[in-house]
């Protein structure tokens, strides 16, 4: 009886904990800062690239490791959609001479630590986007913090330095999904003014 008892709390334990691992939820409390800078470039409406008509592609390039890259890149493919920019197609790296305006998205950082009652992260993210298929730009302005204006190209870049703290029931993907809606937003929201969505 007594080995009965133990084998259902064990077996108990196991589902528990795999659901944290598995499941997408989060009934939590968070405190979520974002320090932002964001730099839109164009070249003003009536100029704006042909590249970037509504419903075109756009490559997104995600630079990272860890399962929250996961989340960002859907959570960016569906708000994207949703705004009805364009249709993102997700590349592994960048060609030369890309034809498609490109988003790149870095995502560095301590990322987050996670326990099934408290997480906490911070996470610094460098974003993007280019008209003209080459993203070199954002190196010049990570180093000078000087904006580059090219002509006929629209560009936008955005650091984010996101810091959570929450607590609560929270799955590990439920929470790098809490984490990748509050980044992709931000970057969506950049993209609409560069769109004028």
């Amino acid at each position: 009886m007594k080995n009965k008892r133990l084998s259902i709390l064990l077996a108990g334990i196991v589902l528990i904990s795999i659901a944290f691992l598995l499941l997408n939820f989060r009934v939590a409390m968070s405190n979520t800062q974002a320090e932002k800078l964001i730099a839109v470039l164009d070249p003003g409406a009536a100029n704006m690239p042909v590249s970037m008509q509504r419903n075109d592609k756009i490559d997104l390039l995600l630079v990272g490791k860890g399962p929250l890259l996961g989340a960002l890149q859907k959570v960016l493919i569906e708000k994207v959609d949703e705004v009805g920019i364009a249709e993102i197609k997700v590349v592994q790296e960048l060609e030369p001479a890309n034809k498609n305006p490109v988003l790149v998205v870095r995502v560095d950082g301590a990322g987050p630590i996670w326990t099934p009652f408290l997480a906490t992260s911070k996470i610094s993210v460098h974003a993007g986007y280019a008209s003209n298929g080459d993203p070199a730009f954002m190196e010049v302005i990570e180093k000078t913090r000087a904006s580059v204006a090219q002509k006929d190209v629209a560009n936008m870049y955005a650091e984010l330095e996101v810091s959570d703290y929450s607590q609560g029931l929270i799955s590990r993907p439920g929470y790098h999904q809490f984490l990748a809606d509050h980044i992709a937003q931000e970057i969506v929201t950049a993209l609409k003014d560069l769109y004028n969505v």
